[in-house]
């Protein structure tokens, strides 16, 4: 687990002049290759450095870095100690000729065989013992392809001085973050925006990708010319002039009128085997390993797997062993919010017999953490959840964990959310009619849903939906929660200007940037509850719950998150199952269950309490009283002072926001305000400059 940037200098149509960069870089280049920063040349290793010293978070524990011998290409890692504790497990790695050379930020699993696979089939020489070590095995094996080979959570950046190729990928789900820019002649590649300062960038807000809700999509980011690489992706640039992106891996779904052989009972063991062997290999580190744990069914599963396979020794909890109990930790909100789930979580690590240690966000402790964690998310998030998950984060840190599995994507892979129904009940599941509820009562309960859906959400002006259809042209494939992505994520009310920019709905833009032989799919051969699944993996997973909720918020205190229910070969067995084993129809209660076969697959592990759960999101409070500590922080950030340098929001309109959103303590207004204050910490944090409307803008 580590940090990462890495630099390649362009040539060819990639390379920007000082003129067209001058916008995004505050630095320029001398006659020699070197930057010029306000007069003094600033060589690449120390950019690389001072890179690493931003995201030292990400890796307190060491730093390294290789530049090449002509100072074109540069790779720094900044590491968090997980595997190979010896100075062997240093990043950067080389191959044992020293023409290759890598950085890697994750877990790679079951890396032992693999080292084997190599060892005997290429006679390769390995250094030490670190997993992350096999990728520049691989590689030589495998050339690009290698990455189809890798398992776990992972970011990788690496360079053949033999080809001239630079290679970053991403893992499947995107778990860790890795994103790029051009500056001047230069490609630069990092795990957070902010590692880029140090080599002059100069962050500007993209405001029509904000404007749109494009941020939430596999690749834009709210700031302009910064991307993401995509999950399941790779990245390659050869000779220094030819940037391209390729899929690597993709999720995919059964045909909706292929008839489901197996019984039930296999499917509900293939889910609880692969599941077990996921946690298992998750337990493996040479440094303690601990749970995340909600009054969730995901979490509790996880610790009680965990705690099977201790007490049976099929694994040791990492570098602990048997010797100490299983750690477990909670975010606590106030008892009385109805978003609390401490008291469950604490039944489960009682009836588990392990340790339980919280974090209790009270109203004081939200809006004293609030602005360092929009500072390491890099990101506005709506709800206040990602200011616990960062408080948790130093509470693992503080009983001496450095790794912690979570449940995080169970979710999107089981069908965990009531806003998935509509998606399950606009067609029946003909791959096991026996499940299928009656045609009328899906018919009426789909309708109520959608009412529930509004009413949770409400409805704003401007929002992109109406509850039913969401844009004037034909989208017949789009999921029915995908409908409400405008008021889930509000936007602050934008200034004037930004019509010039057009108007896309955010579900348009969310729809139009699925590849179309997915769309195809969506149409015609998926069930429309995985053709929801799979919007759920292009969106909201990897652009906000992966990021807010989990590397960046675990990062920010030095902690690696590893996540079983993402393990790609579990997902693959979990797609392939029918849609009724997801969401189950009860037709004597008739009732609809969430991720039903999971509860099955999950029951000899959890109390009987959380088997019997309906599922609870992970949202924080959103109402807050006048004149508490929420209240004057909203009140400190947003002021016009603050508002208007950032130039796309309309001060006019935005000026009695937080007033009106505690007089009313209405949670649509709040979340609002939430977003707009955030907007102004990234402002100040990373000196955005103010937007200001095109050149040829003739507006008023």
């Amino acid at each position: 687990m580590c940090g990462i940037t890495a630099v390649l200098t362009l040539t060819g149509r990639y390379a920007r002049t000082k003129h067209s960069e001058s916008q995004n870089s505050q630095e320029d280049q001398d006659t020699d290759g070197q930057t010029v920063r306000n007069g003094v040349n600033i060589g690449l290793q120390e950019q690389l450095n001072e890179s690493l010293n931003v995201i030292e978070h990400r890796g307190p524990d060491s730093q390294g870095s290789w530049v090449s011998a002509d100072g074109s290409v540069g790779l720094g890692s900044c590491r968090l100690e997980i595997n190979d504790l010896s100075l062997s497990g240093n990043q950067p790695f080389h191959s044992t000729d020293g023409a290759v050379h890598a950085v890697v930020n994750g877990e790679l699993y079951d890396h032992q065989r693999i080292r084997d696979d190599m060892t005997r089939t290429t006679g390769y020489r390995f250094q030490g013992r670190s997993d992350c070590e096999i990728v520049i095995a691989l590689y030589e094996y495998y050339g690009v392809s290698f990455v189809s080979h890798l398992r776990g959570e992972f970011a990788v950046c690496l360079y053949d001085s033999k080809k001239q190729l630079f290679f970053a990928s991403r893992d499947r789900s995107g778990v860790k973050p890795l994103l790029w820019t051009v500056l001047g002649d230069k490609l630069i590649v990092a795990s957070e925006a902010k590692a880029l300062l140090p080599y002059g960038w100069q962050p500007e807000w993209d405001v029509r990708t904000i404007k749109n809700h494009a941020w939430l999509t596999e690749e834009r980011m709210i700031f302009k010319g910064l991307q993401k690489i995509k999950p399941g992706y790779y990245m390659t640039c050869i000779g220094s002039e030819f940037i391209a992106q390729r899929q690597y891996w993709d999720h995919e779904y059964p045909d909706k009128t292929k008839l489901e052989k197996r019984s039930v009972e296999e499917m509900i063991d293939g889910v609880r085997s692969r599941l077990l062997e996921a946690v298992k290999v998750r337990l493996q580190a040479d440094v303690p390993v601990g749970i995340h744990l909600s009054g969730g069914i995901d979490s509790s599963v996880v610790a009680g797997m965990a705690k099977h396979l201790l007490d049976t020794g099929q694994v040791e909890l990492g570098s602990h062993g048997a010797r100490e109990r299983l750690q477990c930790l909670g975010v606590a909100f106030s008892k009385d919010s109805g978003f609390d789930e401490s008291d469950v979580a604490k039944r489960t690590a009682d009836w588990l017999g392990v340790d339980f240690h919280v974090a209790n966000m009270t109203e004081a402790e939200l809006a004293a953490n609030f602005e360092d964690a929009v500072w390491f998310d890099e990101l506005t998030h709506v709800d206040l959840g990602f200011v616990g998950k960062h408080a948790l984060s130093k509470v693992t840190r503080d009983v001496h964990l450095k790794t912690v599995l979570s449940g995080q994507g169970s979710d999107e892979i089981f069908g965990g959310y009531a806003h998935y129904y509509p998606s399950y009940l606009r067609e029946p599941d003909l791959s096991g009619p026996d499940s299928a509820p009656p045609e009328e009562w899906a018919a009426t309960e789909y309708e109520k849903f959608m009412e529930a859906q509004l009413k949770l959400w409400g409805t704003r002006k401007g929002s992109g939906t109406s509850g039913s259809n969401v844009s004037p042209r034909s989208m017949d494939e789009t999921p029915e929660w995908i409908r409400f992505l405008g008021v889930i994520f509000p936007q602050p009310d934008m200034a004037l200007w930004t019509a010039c920019l057009g108007e896309c709905p955010a579900d348009v833009t969310a729809m139009e940037d699925i590849n179309e032989s997915a769309r195809q799919a969506m149409r015609h051969k998926w069930h429309p509850l995985h053709s929801a699944l799979y919007a759920s993996h292009k969106t909201v997973l990897p652009s906000i719950l992966l990021t807010n909720l989990g590397d960046r918020t675990e990062m920010s205190h030095s902690v690696e998150g590893r996540l079983p229910f993402l393990d790609h070969h579990l997902m693959e067995y979990a797609n392939d199952l029918p849609p009724s084993v997801k969401i189950r129809y009860d037709p004597d209660n008739q009732q609809l269950t969430e991720k039903w076969i999971l509860k099955e697959a999950s029951k000899p592990f959890v109390t009987k309490e959380v088997y019997e759960r309906k599922k609870q999101m992970y949202f924080s409070p959103v109402k807050f009283p006048m004149g508490g500590p929420i209240h004057q922080l909203l009140s400190r950030l947003i002021t016009q002072q603050g508002v208007e340098a950032l130039g796309f929001v309309d001060w006019s309109s935005t000026k009695d926001l937080v007033q009106q959103a505690f007089e009313t303590q209405e949670p649509a207004m709040m979340r609002r305000a939430f977003a707009v204050a955030e907007y102004v910490i990234l402002s100040r944090r990373f000196g955005v400059k103010t937007a200001e409307p095109p050149s040829n803008y003739t507006g008023p």
